[in-house]
């Protein structure tokens, strides 16, 4: 076990600044398993400075694990160039599968960040998503390889392991090696991930009269029917959904510390409701992890024909509509989506990604009506684009006023980034409770559906574009008074250099990290 003053020091180092600190003794026995509550308050003086002096003796290997969806892909990208910002002596390594590694390696502009992929043959070809979540348990051996390759290459290099929340598996890799610590990185917010986790961990769920779920760790939230994803309201605990998220969640309790994609001041609730649930783990929330639009290639911002668009529009006059990259709505809902469209009055360039289909069918037809699309844009009202298509940079164009969405954590905070409101859809997994943050909690977003079988209809789809883009609502004016602020908070985390900033935050992870490897060795 730890001793009293090791866990003490770690999570001093998880937390705010300006608070006395104790050094790092060497009377710590070798495992790495139970912690003290984790205060929120920072380091300073002799363990910053023991973690200094260690790192110029030894130099850290940072191994970064992401999940093969490109909604996980994203946070780690961004997190790679920030460690080697705060450790530009280290060497830093993205584990990919093989057929990820060249998307992650088109992606990384740093010379010192290297790609190492994985063989990844599932033995079956089923889009189901909880087939793909099973099979990347199938990368342990070879990842544990991996890990053990690098510590025999370099014995007294320090090794980080930091993975996504869907491979916490990992934390078994690590738990054999005194010289290997292992992180996990919730590519989702805190208060999202902080719902969505415990929901799964209170399976089978029982509603109230009025179909609501109390759950035992946040008695004071209700969560309703309506905002649960099929397999989690049909969950028994003894099914496959189950099983896979109780054993991330079991991970995440032996896991040295939780990454978290959001910034202090961003999420204060739902970071506090995690530090709660996960009372022994210290919690660091590095994001957020975001692209900046400015480093796009000047190629992209010439020749994108949705930008051109959008530089002949008035300032806060267009609303943007993508459900990103993984789910589809239904041919009918299409159709109702783009007759309120063309109801409001309000322009709008709407992307139609051809998305992967989750649940294991065939991609729906659009459903557009019939020269929905050439009306449009004869009328100099919209676009429908069917492609890919620069969603930083359209958010962050003075143009564009509002974003219809279906709630995912990227999405959510590359609008919140541009000061954008929103118009919620939410679709699966946690995006329920992005919603019910942004509408509820932040006042961002106006709540259009839930689910991918929503009734909705073409009145409420323009009723709420309208909310968020009437010049004379006063809904737009309050949301992006509101929007603004959050702007202003996500600009301080990513462009700062405070105790509270990505780099700030992420510079005291990695040396609670050395730190422990430290004492570890001792």
């Amino acid at each position: 076990m730890l001793s009293a003053l090791f866990k003490t020091m770690l999570l001093i180092l998880s937390s705010k600044p300006n608070q006395p600190t104790r050094r790092c003794t060497r009377e710590l026995p070798l495992t790495r398993s139970i912690r003290s509550p984790a205060p929120h308050v920072a380091t300073t003086g002799s363990i910053a400075m023991a973690a200094e002096t260690d790192r110029h003796r030894r130099a850290d290997h940072v191994v970064l694990f992401p999940f093969m969806a490109q909604g996980h892909l994203s946070p780690f990208r961004c997190l790679a160039p920030l460690v080697r910002r705060c450790r530009p002596d280290a060497r830093v390594t993205v584990v990919a599968t093989s057929g990820t590694a060249d998307s992650v390696r088109a992606n990384l502009d740093d010379e010192g960040i290297s790609v190492h992929a994985l063989p990844f043959h599932p033995a079956d070809a089923s889009q189901q998503l909880i087939d793909h979540f099973l099979a990347s348990e199938s990368l342990r051996p070879a990842f544990h390889q991996f890990i053990v390759d690098l510590r025999c290459s370099d014995p007294l290099a320090d090794v980080h392991v930091v993975a996504d929340m869907f491979l916490a598996w990992t934390a078994d890799v690590a738990r054999g090696d005194h010289g290997v610590t292992h992180s996990v990185l919730l590519t989702t917010g805190g208060y999202g991930s902080a719902l969505y986790f415990s929901l799964w961990n209170s399976v089978p769920l029982v509603p109230d009269v009025d179909e609501c779920f109390r759950l035992p760790s946040f008695p004071d939230i209700r969560v309703h029917r309506s905002q649960l994803t099929d397999h989690l309201a049909a969950a028994d605990g003894g099914d496959a959904w189950s099983t896979f998220f109780r054993r991330q969640i079991a991970a995440f309790s032996r896991a040295d510390a939780l990454l978290v994609n959001t910034a202090e001041k961003l999420e204060p609730k739902g970071l506090s409701m995690l530090r709660q649930w996960l009372n022994n783990v210290p919690i660091f929330p590095v994001g957020p992890l975001l692209r900046a639009a400015s480093s796009s290639s000047p190629e992209t911002m010439t020749s994108s024909p949705i930008l051109a668009w959008l530089d002949k529009q008035p300032p806060g006059s267009v609303l943007h509509v993508s459900f990103g990259s993984l789910y589809t709505i239904s041919a009918s809902q299409a159709t109702e989506l783009a007759m309120g469209l063309e109801k409001c009055g309000h322009k709008f360039v709407w992307v139609v990604q051809p998305a992967a289909d989750v649940n294991g069918s065939e991609s729906p037809p659009l459903g557009l009506p019939d020269g929905f699309a050439e009306r449009m844009e004869a009328a100099g009202r919209g676009l429908v684009v069917q492609c890919w298509a620069p969603q930083v940079e359209i958010l962050a164009h003075s143009a564009t006023g509002g974003f219809l969405t279906h709630c995912g954590w990227n999405s959510a905070q590359e609008s919140l980034a541009c000061g954008v409101p929103m118009v919620g859809w939410p679709l699966s997994a946690e995006q329920f409770y992005n919603a019910k943050l942004l509408a509820e909690e932040m006042g961002v977003c106006v709540e259009l559906a839930r689910g991918a079988a929503a009734a909705v209809t073409r009145d409420e789809v323009a009723e709420a574009v309208e909310r968020v883009l009437s010049e004379t609502s006063g809904v737009r004016a309050a949301m992006s008074r509101k929007a603004a602020e959050m702007e202003e908070v996500i600009d301080a985390a990513r462009h700062g250099d405070g105790e509270e900033s990505s780099l700030g935050v992420t510079r005291r992870f990695l040396d609670a990290m050395a730190c422990m490897s430290s004492c570890s060795r001792s």
